[in-house]
């Protein structure tokens, strides 16, 4: 039988996905040994097909050069990233994943995607076109907020 839901109860949802996402990244951020915010950098580096510079890591994060040479430093240091010549440009790196990281959360991150992808068997291809259209929604409103929080003047 399929269960429908109201508005309330979708918020409520977007509510406890939130709450769960966070709540899972700090479980993983804490057996690395690392806070949130290193972590999430680690999984864009290991999103970035050739490893991502420096500056393309501020751009997608909003953070300043200088906080992320700060985080990838601290990330080489425990082993979990390495800085490696940029082949289309000697002067510059690319960061790359170091071997701890993948020993570390490959079966974390494994398990879930198990569960994943078994949850998504059970789904038709319309009802994963509607979650689909519901998670890029809240990804892009997420987004748009995240920017605007950004770009306005700080409370007095």
């Amino acid at each position: 039988m399929v269960k429908y839901i109201d508005r309330t109860a979708g918020d409520d949802l977007g509510f406890e996905l939130s709450l769960a996402v966070v709540m899972f990244h700090e479980a993983i951020a804490q057996r690395l040994g690392v806070n949130n915010t290193e972590h999430k950098v680690l999984d864009l580096i290991a999103r970035h097909e050739t490893g991502p510079t420096p500056g393309e890591l501020a751009a997608a994060t909003g953070l300043s050069n200088p906080a992320i040479t700060k985080i990838v430093d601290r990330l080489v240091r425990a082993g979990l990233a390495r800085r490696e010549r940029n082949p289309d440009d000697g002067r510059s790196v690319r960061i790359a994943l170091g071997e701890g990281y993948r020993i570390l959360t490959r079966p974390a991150t494994a398990a879930l995607a198990d569960r994943i992808r078994r949850l998504n068997e059970t789904f038709t291809a319309d009802e994963l076109a509607a979650v689909g259209r519901w998670l890029t929604g809240v990804i892009d409103s997420l987004r748009a907020e995240t920017r605007a929080l950004r770009d306005a003047p700080p409370d007095p």
